[in-house]
């Protein structure tokens, strides 16, 4: 990485027809389901699992409406969705309104002011792990500027890739447990272990579980993972609990619930397809990671991804054959239609906690019949399969077009994250958790001195100012490694600007730049989720403008760690804080 003088980025003007007026009506139950073959309690929006598309076009005005049917309370968060001057639309339960109650309902309203793939789900509890979720697409605006002729400048292929993006095949990708999540989140309290281990990794809702030997699975555990955990694997390719990840804390293994941790059963669910006009051209894939636990890697077999889109905003694109994923990244991709007509195999595998995969199809129209097996760029263990995979470099996703943030801000917070007092609880500052039940609150949009929150979990900002947070991965000994949490932000996107192993000692993000030059992007890369170091002690930095103010979060968007403490709210422009209006 090399050191670079940062400016403020120029204001993009859209132009914009007349707005629309959208209306969504989303009816959440609870009931029976078999997303995987066997059946549980589970969450529907609609009658359907995942929930119904929200397909909007940029610039328009969006109401949903959202009922409550089930016997525990619920919120929706629009992953992604900036609410510029809506923050009481944002869908956090006790932070930016109150839940919605058993037989209540609640009205959402806001602008699509960006474009790209994004997604809704619960934000109440861990309710995601229970089914409730589904996606999200604003299509551009006619005169929104593509990248598409960085991937090619014949005038027909530009015209193909634009319809293509219109016509998006939106895939949520997901993990799926037979336990439901309080179940789950008991697991964790009562045995007193970090647990990231699931039945099954469904795509756009479906999938199977997959039973193989513990000698099989432990062979094909990714190399760097296996010269941590020396143990053999369980027989759902999980880790064995072995000190090194979970540490000297007390454990009841007695006390874990049966067919958690080891103990497959294997089911025959359904299998996603998608079927995709050669004549077309080109196929847009637009994927989107609502694993509760799971950090993921997808691929298409024999086609070659070009990413054109990370967390709702275009970059130059990137000619890849398998994406790492992480719990709330959305990566939008386009393929070239020109193989043998026939079916290809959609490969989503676990990439690094727990050796497991789930399956979809990508079939040309007259190749169904084909019944040729195609080659896979990755394993059941999401291991290349050769040395010419190419994987996507996550450190280099340059803004299409360029946008680059301030050259200095002007607040600076640093935090602490890794887990305190036992395996299983994570926090975001060093010493504090989050509520898991943040419905007890009064809404801090409401009051920002709402009691229930500790002062320590709020940072204060004030509008029109740009802030850097650095947060600095610690882990206590004698643990030697933990997972990457993927850190997202509400509300407005940030840069990212740097990162490094060790410890952060500079007093701010200028006098690190100062020093150590090469931990810091040429190109910072924008979105809303940010993925920590996989092991050791390191740290990474990023940059945001506050121009939006209210209440919004900042987490681990891995389920568990959520639920167990791992969040902040920002306060953002207390000095312009908004009025709620009425009808929220």
């Amino acid at each position: 990485m090399v050191r670079v003088k940062w400016l403020i980025p120029l204001v993009e003007f859209i132009s914009l027809v007349q707005a629309a007026q959208v209306q969504f009506s989303l009816d959440l139950t609870w009931q029976r389901g078999a997303p995987n073959g066997l059946e549980r309690d589970m969450i529907f929006v609609n009658d359907q699992f995942p929930g119904p598309a929200l397909i909007i076009d940029e610039g328009d005005e969006v109401t949903i409406d959202v009922t409550n049917h089930m016997p525990f309370n619920t919120s929706i968060h629009f992953h992604g969705i900036e609410q510029k001057g809506t923050p009481w639309s944002d869908g956090v339960s006790g932070l930016s309104q109150w839940a919605i109650l058993p037989g209540a309902s609640y009205r959402y309203k806001w602008v699509a002011n960006t474009y790209g793939t994004y997604w809704y789900h619960s934000h109440d509890r861990s309710r995601i792990m229970d089914g409730l979720y589904g996606p999200i697409q604003i299509r551009p605006s006619a005169d929104r500027d593509t990248p598409f002729s960085m991937i090619s400048d014949d005038p027909d292929d530009i015209e193909a890739m634009t319809k293509a993006q219109a016509n998006a095949e939106l895939v949520v990708l997901s993990d799926w447990d037979h336990l439901t999540s309080d179940a789950y989140m008991d697991a964790l309290k009562y045995s007193g272990y970090d647990i990231f281990c699931s039945d099954s990794v469904l795509v756009n809702g479906r999938g199977s579980v997959y039973c193989k030997s513990s000698e099989e699975l432990t062979a094909l555990q990714p190399p760097q993972i296996r010269a941590v955990i020396t143990d053999p694997l369980t027989d759902k390719g999980c880790d064995p609990f072995m000190r090194v990840v979970q540490g000297d804390w007390e454990h009841h293994p007695e006390l874990l619930p049966g067919g958690l941790n080891s103990g497959c059963t294997p089911s025959d669910g359904l299998k996603t397809g998608f079927i995709v006009d050669p004549e077309a051209k080109w196929a847009s894939f637009n994927f989107i990671s609502a694993a509760g636990l799971k950090a993921l890697a997808v691929s298409i077999d024999e086609h070659p991804m070009y990413v054109y889109e990370v967390d709702g905003r275009y970059i130059e694109p990137q000619l890849v054959d398998v994406i790492p994923i992480y719990n709330g990244e959305r990566y939008s991709v386009m393929i070239k239609l020109d193989k043998e007509y026939a079916s290809y195999t959609m490969r989503v595998a676990g990439n690094g906690n727990q050796v497991i995969s789930g399956y979809a199809s990508v079939t040309y129209q007259g190749g169904e019949d084909n019944e040729r097996q195609s080659t896979p760029y990755i394993d059941y263990g999401g291991v290349n399969t050769t040395a010419e995979v190419v994987s996507l470099d996550t450190q280099h996703l340059p803004p299409y077009p360029p946008i680059l943030p301030a050259a200095k801000a002007d607040d600076f917070h640093l935090l602490t994250l890794g887990r305190i007092n036992s395996s299983w609880e994570w926090t975001l500052d060093g010493t504090t958790f989050l509520p898991a039940d943040l419905a007890a609150m009064e809404p801090v949009l409401y009051n920002r001195e709402a009691p229930g929150l500790d002062s320590s979990l709020k940072i204060e900002t004030k509008n029109d100012t740009w802030v850097d947070i650095v947060f600095q991965l610690a882990i206590p000994e004698p643990t030697k490694l933990q997972p990457p949490h993927p850190i997202h932000k509400h509300s407005n996107k940030a840069f990212l600007i740097g990162s490094g192993m060790g410890t952060f000692t500079w007093s701010s993000v200028e006098e690190a730049l100062s020093e150590s030059t090469d931990n810091f992007l040429e190109t910072p890369i924008y979105r809303d989720t940010f993925v920590t170091a996989p092991n050791g002690v390191a740290w990474l930095a990023i940059r945001y403008h506050v121009e939006n103010p209210g209440a919004f979060l900042l987490h681990c968007h891995m389920e568990t760690h959520l639920h167990t403490g791992m969040g902040m709210v920002l306060l953002d422009g207390v000095d312009a804080w908004p009025e709620v209006p009425h009808w929220s």
